[in-house]
């Protein structure tokens, strides 16, 4: 043997092989399934508070009130806890943090089916805020291992969730409502919730990583930070995601109480009726929204923004305008059509834009915007209402405008027609433009 060739007996045991990672969409069905529960639960959650509020004796007066203080509700414990989730998922498991929100929706619904008074279901929807957290760590997970150019794609797919159990829940809520009671439709959530935590529990397979989160979580919050602002269109981003989602946050909670207002046929039909419409916004929301991600990939995601901007916002107003039942209806589904497009194509800037050591904590501060004005949307829309149930929906389409036109100088600011990445960072060559600085 010439010197340095090692013999069978010389030579060194075999690393042991690495496992390897999940296929990319196996984890975006798990991730779908998982997303489309989880919205057509709180879905009924919405479109169904203000018909259970009735049941659980408020008066009539207070029902506007109790609607935004319980949405506003699960926002005092998930606030403080949201950017938390992240730094937790990337320094011990992304998995755990994934699998928690399902089982505590299972606990969070249960007790609301129980519920005796509005003080109870407001202690159920409380335990709302230890829910917030996993979506931003599904993404991270699903970008970890999604090949770069299907990344919009998969972003869109997994963001349709909502829309999907958007479309799906309403219509077959309202029929487990008029025909069974809401207290039975919501305990049939918990236990969808909690199976859904058991199936991504033994079917979700996380890869150790070699790279893990150091130092404390408020350090490692405080880095993710600094590389929010570090990128001064990321931080834009940040303000336009805020102002979007609060204008929407305004009004959301009490399209049911319009549509209710509107509806002059027989009450016992009036679960259908809002479960049927808001089905039809769902299901326009869940065709669109893989659709906006794809459009993202191929004209431009800073194309894209102001559009769907634009469009929510003349849609809004078309809901304040509405004087009768099929406008109104007309509008809700106008909105479904352009509403996916805006968070998908955040989402997807921010994912392309995230470091990927802290891409999860990122990617939930981008969260951040959104669940504070699901905190101060609805109790602000609460205050509106009181003066007028159509002002939230005015002061919404304003917002909206605004937004997009802040969309529109993001766009202008762009030295080329961009997607995904700030001046100097890797992936926007990749992706084919530099984002305005």
């Amino acid at each position: 043997m010439t010197s340095g060739t090692s013999t069978p007996t010389e030579t060194s045991p075999a690393a042991p092989p690495q496992p390897k990672s999940q296929d990319w969409r196996i984890l975006l069905a798990l991730f779908l399934l998982a997303g489309v529960v989880e919205s057509q639960a709180f879905g009924h959650l919405g479109a169904f508070t203000p018909l259970f509020l009735q049941q659980l004796n408020v008066p009539a007066g207070q029902i506007s009130t109790w609607t935004g203080i319980l949405q506003s509700l699960g926002f005092v414990i998930g606030l403080p806890l949201l950017p938390l989730w992240g730094v937790w998922a990337d320094r011990y498991s992304r998995k755990l943090i994934i699998v928690r929100s399902a089982y505590v929706e299972g606990v969070l619904f249960t007790l609301a089916a129980f519920s005796p008074n509005v003080y109870f279901l407001a202690v159920a929807r409380l335990l709302t805020g230890f829910v917030f957290g996993n979506t931003g760590v599904m993404l991270a997970m699903l970008a970890d291992v999604t090949p770069r150019q299907r990344l919009g794609l998969a972003v869109g797919i997994a963001s349709a969730s909502f829309p999907i159990g958007s479309s799906v829940g309403p219509l077959l809520g309202g029929l487990v409502a008029q025909h069974f009671g809401i207290r039975a439709l919501l305990g049939l959530d918990g236990i969808l919730s909690a199976l859904v935590g058991i199936t991504l529990t033994l079917a979700v397979r996380e890869v150790p990583r070699i790279s893990r989160t150091a130092g404390s979580a408020w350090r490692v919050l405080r880095a993710a930070a600094h590389d929010i602002l570090a990128t001064p269109s990321v931080a834009r981003l940040f303000a336009l995601y805020f102002l979007a989602t609060y204008g929407l946050s305004l009004t959301t909670p009490f399209i049911p109480i319009l549509l209710q207002r509107l509806d002059h046929g027989d009450p016992i039909l009036l679960p259908s009726v809002i479960g049927a419409t808001l089905t039809a916004a769902g299901v326009a929301m869940a065709v669109t929204t893989p659709l906006w991600g794809k459009a993202g990939d191929v004209f431009g995601r800073w194309r894209i923004l102001p559009i769907c901007l634009a469009a929510v916002a003349v849609a809004i107003c078309g809901e304040g305008l509405a004087g009768a039942l099929l406008p109104l209806q007309v509008a809700i589904v106008a909105l479904g059509l352009f509403q996916g497009g805006i968070t998908t194509t955040l989402i997807a800037l921010l994912a392309l834009l995230a470091p990927e050591e802290r891409r999860a904590s990122i990617l939930n501060f981008s969260l951040l915007p959104s669940q504070l004005s699901w905190f101060l949307g609805p109790l602000t829309g609460a205050g509106l209402a009181v003066l007028s149930l159509r002002l939230p929906f005015f002061v919404c389409a304003g917002l909206l405008l605004v937004a997009a036109m802040m969309a529109l100088a993001l766009l202008r600011r762009s030295s080329v027609a961009a997607d995904g990445a700030g001046a100097g960072v890797a992936e926007g060559a990749a992706d084919g433009a530099s984002a305005p600085a």
